[in-house]
């Protein structure tokens, strides 16, 4: 077994003003901090203004020769990581615009990869069918996503500004979902070096 650490990205999929996906994400970066076996970075969607989808060539077929800056800054941070913790609300029971188009614009970064979900939301929904529609669009980009999920309902409720947790109410949820984490994260790597 290779014991050098995981880079794990936590992905923070709302671009929206005020957002609570910084306080969630937040909360979880210091949670995957303490794990020996991680190496966590934020990736934050907001913060790469990548364009709408538009290319007439397929991600595949683009071999890593993007057509926009942005892309290109977004693949690189994207390829580092070894796994990801995807940080999403739910928006009109779906997805985050911002995050299926960040998703959409690479293809053999994410391949081969384990991938966290934690969804959340201001009222009670607590993000579960855009975690449920982003499990069906990282399996189709060649992600392993955990059985483990962690959702938030009145996440406004549960953290502070900065994101400390005023409860332990998904602290369980999260712990056993970033063992699993690693435990896929692990079993992938090899798969990759095949690969490539």
């Amino acid at each position: 077994m290779n014991d050098s650490k995981l880079r794990i990205g936590v992905v923070i999929g709302s671009t929206r003003d005020g957002r609570l996906g910084e306080r969630v994400a937040q909360w979880v970066m210091a949670q995957a901090k303490t794990l020996p076996g991680f190496d966590a970075q934020l990736l934050d969607v907001g913060a790469v203004d990548l364009p709408l989808y538009h290319d007439a060539v397929q991600p595949y077929d683009m071999h890593g020769h993007y057509p926009e800056h942005a892309v290109t800054a977004w693949s690189q941070l994207v390829a580092a990581c070894d796994g990801y913790i995807f940080v999403t609300p739910e928006y009109n029971h779906g997805l985050p615009a911002p995050l299926k188009n960040a998703i959409d614009w690479l293809y053999p970064e994410w391949t081969d990869k384990a991938a966290a979900l934690v969804g959340y939301s201001n009222g009670n929904g607590a993000g579960i069918r855009a975690v449920e529609q982003l499990r069906l669009t990282l399996a189709h980009v060649g992600m392993a996503t955990v059985q483990q999920v962690t959702t938030i309902a009145r996440a406004q409720d549960h953290f502070d500004a900065d994101g400390t947790p005023i409860d332990d109410a998904f602290q369980g949820s999260l712990t056993r979902e970033l063992g699993q984490l690693e435990a896929w994260a692990r079993a992938l790597r090899p798969l990759r070096r095949i690969s490539n």
